[in-house]
């Protein structure tokens, strides 16, 4: 993987990660995975970002609302309602869109290309944005605070948006 890359995607999270096979497990796929376990030659147990995305999503889901707060959002239903829109799969994929996630080939996957890849690119970039939220927990010794901090950085523009009273 192209270390410049890997530099712009760090910048982008807000983290510079101290164990790179943090990093290295957010971005890789189960497909990835599993084709690497079942090679006839030099096969290999590879972590995947499933549970990461798991954690992410709990992690970001907290971030969320910390941050909504903070910006002034005050009734829980306004909460709901713009976290709701924040989680669904579309802004996330919007999100690794804007990462250049797979642009800059920073995903280990194994979907395909062309529209066999298209398919399941928006549950690919919203797994993998997930996953690293996830693989950032983890790697700052599981510190909320400085999570929350990648959170603000990653929704930055959604952030501005919502704070100028657009969705």
């Amino acid at each position: 993987m192209d270390p410049a890359k890997i530099k712009l995607l760090e910048d982008d999270l807000g983290h510079n990660f101290m164990d790179r096979k943090e990093l290295f497990r957010a971005l890789t796929h189960p497909t990835f995975a599993k084709e690497e376990k079942e090679r006839k030659s030099n096969a290999r147990d590879c972590p995947h970002q499933e549970t990461y995305a798991t954690l992410g999503d709990a992690i970001l889901k907290a971030g969320l609302v910390m941050l909504l707060m903070e910006l002034g959002v005050k009734t829980k239903g306004d909460i709901t309602i713009i976290k709701s829109d924040w989680e669904k799969n579309l802004k996330l994929a919007e999100v690794g869109t804007r990462l250049k996630l797979l642009e800059n080939s920073l995903i280990y996957h194994r979907m395909g290309e062309g529209d066999q890849l298209k398919t399941g690119e928006k549950a690919l970039y919203s797994d993998t944005v997930e996953a690293l939220i996830g693989a950032i927990f983890i790697d700052t010794g599981c510190s909320f605070a400085e999570t929350k901090v990648c959170i603000s950085k990653i929704f930055g523009p959604e952030l501005t948006l919502m704070v100028n009273g657009e969705k």
